[in-house]
């Protein structure tokens, strides 16, 4: 069923409502932010400048626009070339206001601010510009140092070793803490700040929240009755090893690394080109976190899998598929400048694994000595040497147009055995098809010119040149003498014909201007050697064929034509020779005889083309593929020079290959790289040693779980980064994931067994006075949902979404996933399949409005963590969207069948939709809004109660956790 227009609207209207409003009051309100508190820049003014200016006017900018910089407090007052970039109290004096309004110029240039955030600006400024980064380190910025000081460096906390607060701990106070690290540590700093967290939340939130979390689902029915009749801590320890050891667990922790992954199925940029293979690297992590494959493992996988020893087939089918990682960035693939984009790519590689598992910034040391962070250009370039040795784009999908490498996956010999004996038989009657389509050509040729003699059985001296470019020709192609070797050519037609007599002979070749105008021919008849001379520039009448003239032969001997090139000043083309009886015409049982061998030839040939279909169609499956790199031979892997500025044709001193100096104490060099040095570069990220890959991967873990991670920067452990909340935490849980073998089953397990995880998001004024951040977490973050777990709740209570796994989304694609040009209709998102959305295909360029709307990560990027907005637009996308409108419509209908009373049908939408049941309030607003008193008929009943259920996918409780 589709909605009319007004239906629409009415909708619309029913969001922006007091009505809407009270119905799901449970999902709390927003508070009321005052501008002169942190909050209100928290929450407000920071968003905002991360995302429309710190590209040009912070110290991660490559170029300092105006010289203003506004990623601190001080830097904002004492402003940049124009003056001051705001005067707190005084807005409208402020040159920030006047330049975000396009007053005295235009930013953010893409596009203007919307006019709610303007205002934001302005409400700020005028209760003082209150700014909390004036009370961090990083209040204002530093230039870049002229020389880094490595051990100046190595004292920042990112890069000191992992440190276990617990060692100096007695046994017993130790054992005190046992498996209870996370809540000892989080009441200590709660305590010391004289912050009393909140209570625990209420029963169907934890259980919705920890479903979400681990799942990316709701809790199932039999969950939600199971929870209902035993909330007990033995319960809760039984449903989160259940949630652990499903697939939907799997599936939705790949979705976070895909994230990281930047992955899509499609190159998006100048060439939209088809990663038809992309899907098998979706499945690796699917797979890998079903099996709770270790991350140290998977690391080293992704980087150097292909390199890796392998002891079964699967071994290697996952060492290889998993270095997919490093060709999934966007590519500028007609680049015709191919070195430079050699450097583009492995930039992106560097840049990519530098903040997915190091949380580094280093792509900007390729034109210069990081900024702020102790990285100089030397170790970007020693980490370039190692990819730039590593073959990631193979040949050209077409002129100009790079592709990228592929390697075969191992299968068994069978498979193999039964290629090669399909392309044998394929080769076998493709051979005789063309026997057949040559015998049919000659008998063709047979009916209208007797008894033809072909080039191919023509007795040929000297160098005749084969050729089939101009088409006509008798046979398979003709030859011609390439007009050289003048005099030392010839080509002998010979025959024995059936029978005596007159026979007029004709010669076969195509007339050109570029021909020769006097070829010496020669006949050898039954009266002896005829001499002529055949100008090929004069157009025939019935081309190919040109008759010579009827002459008179015997049986008892041969009929030869002969063809030299003595003397002649142009090419020299010979075809086919035929002699025609001349009585040839007045024959009828000839014609007929004709017509007969070319029905036969045709026949056959048919017959035969019907072998090959079959044939082709009876094809095994190919030999899998995976994009993936190779090491290049020997010969080309090198140690990189640095290119000042980062330009290609500027190069300085040579590098060696290795690793970033910062991250422990002696020479990061690799001493004798094993081929690019990938392996080595693998080992050395997974090393125990390594100060940043296990903190990186646990705070990315905490995030996912708590809203915010431990260091809220999760791409940015460097200076620039957020400082850690809880540093002897994180480096205690990093250390215990360690020992416990890199799995993230026990550490997710950990988390969400912990009193912390199961806060309220409840507000306490008291609290909030201390910590409004919540960094101490003496609270719940309120958390917004995916828009996959979004989607994929919609499909669920609609009782359509299938376990089916989808492989190959694009294999219907050809070389370019759009026809990439400015009427392209946007592609097909399959967000209508009734599969969860981790299976849809991730095109560039062309993600489905309602994830876009509800952020779903752009795949052009690395994102380690989701924006997350919740604004009305939202809503309104929701109660717009065609297939939303179509799943509330399906869910309405499987409610109604399912349920005969009004209130079953309510409390089924609640408990499908919410996971709760509904409260008596809850069941009167509805009740009243669907308009169950009126007098209706039942279909009106059923659309009312189709809109109430579009209602609640719109909610922003639907879309909340809390």
């Amino acid at each position: 069923m589709r909605f009319s227009t007004s239906a629409r609207c009415l909708l619309s209207r029913i969001v922006a409502s007091a009505l809407f409003a009270l119905l799901f009051s449970v999902a709390g309100t927003a508070t009321a932010i005052d501008a002169d508190s942190e909050a209100f820049f928290e929450t407000k003014i920071r968003p905002v400048l991360v995302k429309h200016c710190y590209e040009c006017h912070s110290g991660e900018s490559e170029a300092i626009g105006g010289a203003l910089w506004l990623d601190s407090a001080t830097a904002m007052r004492d402003g940049g070339e124009s003056g001051p970039a705001i005067r707190p109290g005084d807005a409208d004096a402020s040159l920030l206001i006047s330049a975000i309004r396009y007053e005295s110029s235009e930013m953010p240039p893409d596009a203007p601010l919307p006019a709610a955030v303007v205002d934001d600006f302005v409400r700020w400024i005028d209760a003082g510009a209150i700014d909390p980064r004036t009370k961090s380190a990083n209040g204002s910025p530093r230039p870049a140092a002229d020389e880094i000081d490595l051990q100046l460096g190595r004292r920042f906390w990112a890069f000191r070793p992992l440190t276990d607060f617990r060692k100096p701990l007695s046994p017993a106070s130790e054992a005190a803490i046992g498996e209870n690290v996370i809540d000892h540590q989080l009441d200590k700093q709660l305590s010391e700040h004289g912050i009393d967290p909140v209570g625990t939340a209420p029963a169907e939130i934890r259980l919705r929240r920890l479903a979400f979390d681990l799942t990316g689902l709701p809790p199932s029915e039999s969950i939600q009755r199971r929870w209902a009749e035993s909330p007990t801590e033995e319960t809760w320890v039984q449903l989160v090893d259940e949630l652990l050891g499903s697939r939907a667990f799997a599936q939705h922790w790949a979705r976070h690394w895909m994230d990281v992954a930047r992955y899509a199925d499609s190159n998006g940029s100048d060439f939209n080109a088809t990663f038809h293979e992309a899907w098998r690297y979706r499945d690796y992590l699917i797979d890998s976190f079903d099996s709770d494959r270790p991350l140290d493992e998977m690391i080293r996988q992704q980087v150097a899998g292909d390199l890796l020893p392998a002891a079964t087939d699967q071994q290697r089918h996952d060492n290889i598929v998993a270095t997919t990682f490093l060709m999934l960035g966007p590519k500028m693939l007609s680049e015709r400048a191919k070195e430079k984009l050699t450097l583009d790519v492995v930039d992106e590689q560097i840049d990519t694994v530098g903040r997915a598992f190091l949380g580094m910034t280093l792509g900007c040391a390729r034109c210069h000595d990081h900024k702020f962070d102790p990285i100089p250009t030397e170790d970007y370039y020693a980490l370039a040497g190692i990819f730039k040795s590593t073959q990631t784009l193979n040949g050209e999908s077409q002129k100009y147009v790079s592709t990228w490498n592929r390697v075969e996956l191992p299968t068994t010999l069978e498979h193999r055995q039964a290629l090669d004996q399909h392309r044998t038989t394929v080769a076998a009657i493709e051979g005789q098809v063309k026997e057949a389509t040559h015998a049919l050509q000659l008998a063709k040729d047979g009916e209208n010119n007797g008894i033809i003699v072909d080039d191919r059985d023509a007795t040929k001296i000297g160098d005749w040149v084969g050729s089939t470019y101009t088409k006509g020709f008798i046979g398979s192609g003709y030859v011609h003498d390439n007009n050289t070797n003048k005099g030392s050519l010839s080509i002998e037609f010979r025959k024995r014909l059936p029978a005596g007599g007159r026979y007029t002979v004709r010669f076969a070749y195509s007339s050109s201007d570029s021909r020769a105008a006097k070829i010496p021919v020669t006949l050898i008849t039954a009266e002896g050697s005829e001499s002529l001379i055949v100008d090929q520039r004069k157009r025939s009448d019935t081309p190919p064929w040109n008759e010579l003239g009827t002459f008179q032969f015997s049986a008892d001997q041969d009929a030869v034509v002969t063809i030299r090139n003595d003397g002649t000043d142009g090419y020299v083309i010979a075809d086919a020779v035929a002699f025609l009886p001349a009585d040839q015409a007045e024959k009828s049982d000839e014609s007929r005889q004709a017509a007969e061998r070319i029905a036969a030839a045709q026949k056959r040939l048919d017959e035969l083309k019907k072998q090959l279909d079959a044939a082709k169609k009876d094809a095994p499956p190919p030999l899998p593929v995976a994009m993936a790199p190779r090491d290049f031979p020997t010969d080309k892997i090198a140690d990189s020079p640095v290119h000042i500025r980062g330009e290609v044709n500027n190069v300085g001193d040579v590098v060696p290959r290795g690793f970033l100096q910062v991250c422990g104490p002696g020479d990061a060099t690799i001493e004798t790289p094993t081929g690019s040095g990938r392996v080595e570069l693998a080992q050395w990220l997974t090393d125990p040693d390594n100060p940043l890959v296990a903190r990186v991967l646990v705070n990315r873990i905490w995030m996912h779980l708590f809203g915010e991670g431990i260091v809220r920067t999760v791409d940015n452990f460097g200076t620039r980064g957020d400082r850690p909340s809880h540093p002897e935490l994180l480096d205690a849980l990093a250390i215990d994931f360690m020992r416990q073998g890199w799995q993230l089953k026990p550490l997710v397990r950990r988390i969400v067994l912990s009193q912390a995880y199961v806060r309220s998001s409840e507000f306490d004024p008291q609290a909030d006075a201390t910590d409004p951040e919540n960094r101490l977490l003496w609270r719940a973050h309120r958390k917004r949902l995916s828009a996959e777990s979004i989607r994929d709740t919609m499909v669920l209570a609609a009782g359509t979404l299938t376990p089916e796994e989808r492989t190959a989304p694009v294999a219907d694609k050809g070389v370019l996933v759009t026809a990439n040009n400015a009427v392209t209709k946007a592609v097909a998102s399959g967000i209508d399949q009734p599969v969860r959305s981790i299976y849809l295909p991730v095109i560039r360029g062309y993600l489905p409005p309602l994830m876009t709307a509800l952020d779903a990560a752009d795949p052009d990027l690395l994102v380690g963590k989701r924006p997350t907005t919740n604004v009305p637009g939202q809503a309104l996308v929701l109660i717009n969207s065609d297939d939303v409108i179509r799943w509330a419509q399906q869910t309405a209908d499987r409610i109604l069948q399912s349920e005969s009373t009004w209130e079953g049908r309510l409390r089924v939408a609640y408990r499908l939709c919410l996971s709760r049941q509904p409260s008596p309030s809850d069941l009167d607003i509805a009740e009243h809004y669907v308009g169950i008193s009126q007098s209706l008929t039942d279909d009106q009943l059923k659309h009312r109660f189709a809109d109430f259920v579009a209602a609640i996918f719109a909610s922003t409780e639907f879309r909340m956790l809390d």
